[in-house]
């Protein structure tokens, strides 16, 4: 198989290394200084990298015509992505996947004539070291598309999670830097918030992802907590979610019950794997 990677971007460039341990990668740029930098630093990167495919580059739109399919990573502007992908889709009938992490996969997709082979599919950064890879579902994306894309994810061994339309990453980014942001202006140091999260959630989601940590908290806690500030404050985003007191309800509350989210086998158990966890990766980390 054979990926057609436009943009030589530092993105493209991960995503060109990335794509060519399982498969031939063509990197494609219009501008011919960007590609013999691009090449360089490939290059590199490559070298230590387990690449099995080639890596090529061309200055012509027209090589896209040989590719099983397309991953553009230009530039972060709509008008600019919708540009290159109506050109794009009138040279190639394989799937085309937008790296794009900020735009609504719909504002472009509705702007494309081949609207149900194209999908969003956002790399990490760098793409060739970090597992996560987002498949960003538009309204109109087909689903031999999406299984075509979701397999050639895994067969490079990527973790692979479906969003819809936006990215769950850039959720999270959004809702902690808007949080870290109000911290700042109520006069918290860059320094505390940033230890916060180095310290403590850093490591639980790390370990145990947001939701996973809470049934180490216990469900009822977190519900309790919800309802205390929801009254307290009368912020929409304390109030208690549907699904937690249903869960609450049920007595299902985390490990102490042995099923919340998930399902444990025992309480003494599951804590001793959580102490044995949070020591190994600290063990692992430079936490100055």
């Amino acid at each position: 198989m054979r990926a057609f990677v436009a943009g030589a971007g530092l993105m493209g460039q991960g995503i060109a290394v990335d794509l060519a341990r399982r498969y031939d990668v063509l990197v494609y740029d219009i501008s011919e200084q960007a590609l013999e930098n691009a090449r360089k630093i490939i290059t590199g990167i490559a070298e230590k990298a387990e690449v099995k495919g080639k890596i090529e580059f061309t200055t012509s739109l027209e090589d896209v015509k040989g590719c099983d399919v397309v991953v553009e990573s230009v530039f972060e502007n709509l008008e600019v992505k919708v540009e290159l992908l109506r050109k794009i889709e009138k040279l190639t009938e394989s799937p085309i996947c937008s790296n794009t992490s900020v735009i609504v996969i719909d504002d472009i997709a509705e702007r494309l004539e081949s609207k149900e082979r194209f999908l969003g599919v956002h790399w990490m950064n760098p793409p060739h070291i970090m597992p996560l890879v987002e498949i960003i579902l538009s309204s109109y994306t087909d689903n031999e598309t999406v299984r075509f894309v979701d397999g050639m994810l895994r067969n490079m061994g990527k973790k692979v999670v479906y969003c819809r339309n936006r990215s769950l990453v850039n959720r999270f980014n959004a809702a902690v830097l808007s949080e870290s942001s109000r911290m700042i202006e109520e006069g918290v140091s860059f320094e505390d918030i940033d230890s916060v999260w180095k310290y403590h959630l850093g490591i639980l989601y790390t370990l145990f992802g947001p939701l996973g940590n809470l049934d180490h908290i216990g469900l009822d806690v977190v519900h309790f907590a919800s309802q205390y500030l929801y009254e307290r404050y009368g912020d929409e985003k304390y109030r208690p979610s549907n699904w937690l007191l249903e869960k609450v309800q049920k007595g299902e509350l985390g490990v102490k019950t042995g099923r919340g989210i998930y399902q444990y086998r025992d309480f003494e158990s599951a804590y001793e794997e959580r102490i044995k966890r949070i020591l190994a990766l600290m063990g692992c980390l430079d936490l100055k």
